[in-house]
């Protein structure tokens, strides 16, 4: 079977045009696709037109397009699900994160997409085997997960499934890369993925800390912001860790410290999102957000995430001992 070349791409179905969808139509506007999206709310194009103009400046600031205004022409709305898939020569599937209901329109994109057309799904966490038992050609189907703003983080991670072709996968590297992402192969299929899996260990235990009292919510996102993302801007958690042990790295931090490392890493016990927990998260979302709304924040986060992609770019073309000046 063969797949138009990345670069040769030139409309994108968008299925679920969210947060999620709006984020990845904007950056398909950015890089020259024309845009057919398919949303079952009432006010989807209105929604997908803010998210999107709102996102413009900060790819232009990025580089990714020279347009002053996103091309309105090249979004179009379609009725159905098969309507947006027949006029399009990639799918992008970002359907809300229920494994039946997500199974039900990936099986109606699989219906209506020609056999060669490669169907992305962003799932957060459902392993694409599972997705892949509702198709008829389930050999072009892959995951290809974002994170929010989808637009702007350069992560995407590629999970192939057990019926998944081998060059689906490559291609679907090689377009992350068209796009200006950075892609990881995740060699292994699992519940979450991998990045949510660290990430939500982490916001794990800073529920932990939130019930336990043992800081406000503004001083346990304080810890992460000022203690660990400034290194993690540079380098992940295995990095930090063997640099942590001096000369002797990671077998010097093992030998001075595992045995505390090893206390800590090691969680109380687990926690489950009851009422009163969730009613908690809530409140804290309130203070953290004090007298600003959704919309200014989101719009702060868009703007400062440009400047901080900006140094981490420069700092991985500056990285000493890696291939060609790029961070492994």
């Amino acid at each position: 079977m063969t797949f138009l070349k990345p670069e040769s791409i030139q409309s994108v179905a968008i299925i679920g045009a969210g947060s999620v969808g709006a984020g990845w139509a904007a950056l398909m506007l950015a890089r020259g696709k024309h845009v057919y999206a398919y949303d079952p709310g009432p006010d989807a194009p209105a929604r997908a037109d803010a998210l999107i103009a709102s996102a413009w400046p900060s790819l232009i600031e990025l580089g990714l397009t020279r347009e002053a205004h996103y091309p309105v022409g090249s979004l179009t709305f379609c009725p159905s699900i098969a309507q947006a898939v027949a006029k399009a020569d990639l799918v992008q599937e970002n359907a809300p994160e229920h494994p039946l209901e997500k199974q039900r329109i990936i099986a109606e994109i699989d219906a209506a997409a020609a056999p060669d057309t490669i169907i992305l799904s962003s799932t957060g966490g459902i392993p694409p085997s599972e997705l892949q038992a509702a198709c008829r050609h389930p050999e072009r189907l892959i995951v290809f997960h974002p994170f929010n703003p989808t637009h702007l983080i350069p992560l995407v991670e590629v999970v192939p499934g057990a019926a998944t072709l081998e060059a689906v996968t490559e291609w679907a590297i090689q377009f992350a890369r068209h796009l200006g992402k950075h892609p990881i192969r995740l060699r292994a299929e699992m519940v979450g993925h991998m990045t949510n899996r660290l990430q939500f260990a982490l916001v794990r235990e800073a529920v932990r800390c939130l019930l336990e009292g043992v800081a406000s919510p503004a001083d346990i996102d304080a810890a992460v912001r000022y203690g660990l993302a400034p290194r993690w801007m540079l380098m992940g958690g295995l990095m930090t860790l063997h640099l942590a042990g001096g000369p002797g790295g990671m077998k010097g931090i093992l030998e001075h410290a595992g045995k505390a490392i090893e206390e800590w890493w090691n969680p109380g016990e687990q926690l489950h999102l009851t009422g009163d927990i969730r009613e908690k998260l809530v409140l804290a979302g309130k203070d953290l957000s004090g007298i600003c709304t959704m919309d200014d924040l989101m719009h702060w986060r868009d703007q400062q995430l440009v400047p901080l992609l900006t140094l981490q770019s420069k700092a991985d073309l500056a990285r000493p001992c890696s291939k060609e000046g790029v961070a492994p």
